[in-house]
């Protein structure tokens, strides 16, 4: 909850008060934990801040924002730990089926978080989904809600359409999400799908 909390109210309450770490890097961050790298500027999105959930840099997230007056996206881009699994010797068939079984665990929890955090979210759409990135597809997740956002680049009450994706085990631990809110009014379909390719996952990939 404290992650999503941060991206929605993060201007209004103080940072220390949520116990993040708001960082406003020059030039690409990399997060060290992960190796993910996040540029200043994707397409027309433009990154404002990097935050730090967790001391040791494991759980970080970039918010990228596209500002074109009233068909704004804000996007926010986490990558944290996926739930750990201890497995000795066991079939690599084992150890999928019970990554599947977590991921859909923490994707039911990304869920919790929207409607926690909007009690007025009425699920819209929920899927699977894949995303290709250097010649690897990931299985994941997609969720999205209709609701109203009090405050959204300068509006107030802005009926909004706010996404989830999730991508579990990447590099064999992390977890890539994607939270986004954009007008209700306006087709972001291309947008987001365009960030989302051209942002590159720089996680190194699992060893078998």
């Amino acid at each position: 909850m404290r992650r999503f909390l941060a991206a929605i109210v993060l201007p209004f309450l103080a940072q220390s008060a949520l116990g993040l770490e708001v960082m406003h890097p020059s030039g690409p961050y990399t997060q060290a934990a992960t190796g993910m790298t996040y540029p200043d500027s994707v397409d027309q999105f433009r990154r404002v801040n990097v935050i730090r959930y967790q001391p040791d840099g494991s759980d970080e997230s970039a918010g990228y924002n596209d500002e074109t007056p009233l068909r704004e996206i804000n996007m926010t881009v986490y990558v944290f730990p996926s739930p750990s699994i201890l497995s000795i010797g066991s079939p690599r068939s084992v150890v999928e089926d019970t990554r599947r079984q977590l991921c859909q665990g923490q994707y039911e929890k990304v869920q919790r978080e929207v409607r926690g955090a909007h009690p007025d979210a009425v699920l819209v759409e929920k899927k699977d989904v894949s995303l290709t990135q250097a010649s690897i597809t990931y299985a994941g997740h997609f969720a999205s809600f209709d609701l109203t956002n009090a405050k959204f680049f300068g509006r107030t009450d802005v009926p909004s359409r706010s996404e989830a994706f999730l991508y579990c085990y990447v590099g064999g631990k992390w977890s890539v999400e994607y939270r986004i809110d954009y007008p209700r009014d306006f087709d972001a379909v291309d947008s987001i799908a365009t960030f989302m390719n051209h942002l590159v996952w720089t996680i190194p990939p699992e060893q078998n």
